[in-house]
């Protein structure tokens, strides 16, 4: 009776990690499908291929040897949460594959050394996270720090908030070859370069200083645009400081073109803060020619209006 017991759970066990894996993979093939389209110029397309071979290559791996794939989702579930310092990310992709991956060794656990092995690797890793710190480091995290070639600073974690080049700083930050700043996240609301920013947000720089993207903690309004936040939402910059590039929350007009609300589809404008390019919310017509709603609109820098 107990083995007849055994086996049932064995295979409910079973039944649920494929079905978790599917909706885990499912989602982010749909997310890396949708980036890829809704990005103008569009990635290589080798990107969004790898990320889908790799998605289904974990399907194919917990569907037939659950062990060996267990092994793998830790692996990547562990690599994730170290690359990617967005809770979001680690949240939705490697926390899953952490549990998912634990449950597949669970269930291969006749081989128990394939188990201990995972574990090991996962406390090794766990154990260099929690590095001691160094008081020569502070006010950044030992174990966090990587550096250039030339022995500069490339990123490190602030376990305070600091003051660094007039930016008050908080988490991640990450430098240039020569010193300068790339990428930040703000500690509290500041004004940079003409835009306020609130609290939580991400700014980029390029190699001349100048405001190039931001990663938005809530919607906000920049340069007089409508800008969604959160998530990793980009809204980027021309190099004149004008915004080039962000994803409206709410569908909205601009020079008398109705433009859609989503995150797969930005609007873009020209550095003089014409419109450049979005995606219809509703048909248009515009020089004697209808466009319908859901096309994409480009203008060039006279006006004149192409699909």
């Amino acid at each position: 009776m107990s083995a007849s017991i055994e086996a049932r759970t064995s295979r409910v066990l079973r039944l649920t990690l494929r079905g978790l894996v599917l909706a885990w993979a499912g989602f982010w093939s749909w997310f890396v499908v949708m980036v890829s389209l809704g990005e103008s110029p569009a990635p290589p397309w080798w990107i969004p291929v790898a990320w889908l071979a790799g998605l289904t290559a974990l399907v194919v791996l917990v569907w037939r040897w659950p062990t060996f794939g267990g092994l793998v989702l830790v692996a990547a579930g562990v690599w994730a949460a170290l690359y990617f310092d967005n809770s979001g990310a680690r949240a939705l992709l490697a926390a899953p594959a952490l549990v998912i991956g634990i449950g597949c060794l669970a269930l291969g656990w006749r081989a128990r050394w394939l188990t201990h092995a995972a574990l090991l690797v996962f406390c090794v890793t766990l154990a260099a996270c929690l590095a001691p710190q160094d008081p020569a480091d502070l006010p950044f995290r030992t174990s966090s720090i990587l550096r250039h070639e030339d022995g500069g600073m490339r990123r490190a974690f602030l376990l305070e908030e600091t003051e660094l080049a007039g930016f008050p700083c908080r988490d991640w930050v990450w430098w240039y070859e020569d010193g300068r700043l790339d990428n930040l996240e703000l500690a509290r609301d500041l004004a940079v370069q003409g835009h306020d920013f609130p609290a939580g947000t991400r700014l980029f720089f390029d190699r001349e200083g100048r405001l190039a993207h931001a990663w938005l903690s809530k919607d906000s309004v920049i340069d007089g645009r409508p800008c969604r936040g959160r998530l990793k939402i980009d809204t980027a910059f021309h190099p004149n400081g004008h915004v080039r590039a962000f994803f409206p929350p709410d569908p909205l007009e601009i020079d008398g073109v109705p433009c859609t609300a989503s995150v797969f589809h930005p609007v873009y404008l020209h550095p003089d803060g014409r419109l450049k390019q979005c995606k219809l919310a509703r048909a248009v017509t515009l020089d004697g020619r209808t466009f319908e709603k859901g096309v994409t609109l480009v203008l060039d820098e006279s006006g004149r209006a192409s699909l």
